[in-house]
């Protein structure tokens, strides 16, 4: 159970230092969106401000999620669920959107780091989820 106690406090803590980057544009600095110059497409202050408005739910999402998890790792034990929730999240919403904005046109080799970093996190959290479950199952095998 440790090392989920950790994957959770990694994990979580990775996604609160991504949450305070994409807070800085949303809620300090939304105009810094027009000097970003690796977007497929022209950037004037109103299409900033229109992605800064698009983008704002997901940078609250990740405090969510960030702040769960932190909180999870406390008790992994009674969130063994919400390891696969993440882990399926991250192939979603972290692999296969990544894979879909690379051919939209956006930044290839950011998004091959970043899809390199969401495999990490699924693999490190399907093999540590199945030894939290295996010892729950030997300590309760009724379950």
């Amino acid at each position: 159970m440790k090392k989920l106690t950790w994957w959770f406090r990694i994990v979580g803590g990775f996604y609160l230092l991504l949450a305070l980057m994409n807070m800085y544009f949303v809620l300090i600095n939304p105009s810094g969106m027009t000097s970003m110059g690796s977007y497929p497409f022209p950037i004037t202050p109103d299409t900033a401000q229109a992605f800064v408005d698009g983008w704002s739910p997901f940078a609250f999402e990740l405090v969510g999620i960030a702040t769960f998890m932190l909180w999870a790792s406390f008790n992994p034990r009674r969130y063994l669920g919400a390891v696969w929730l993440l882990v399926w999240l991250e192939f979603t919403h972290g692999v296969l959107d990544d894979i879909y904005l690379i051919w939209r046109g956006y930044d290839m080799v950011g998004y091959l780091v970043f899809i390199a970093i969401h495999l990490a996190i699924i693999v490190t959290g399907v093999l540590f989820v199945r030894q939290a479950e295996a010892e729950v199952a030997a300590v309760n095998p009724a379950h």
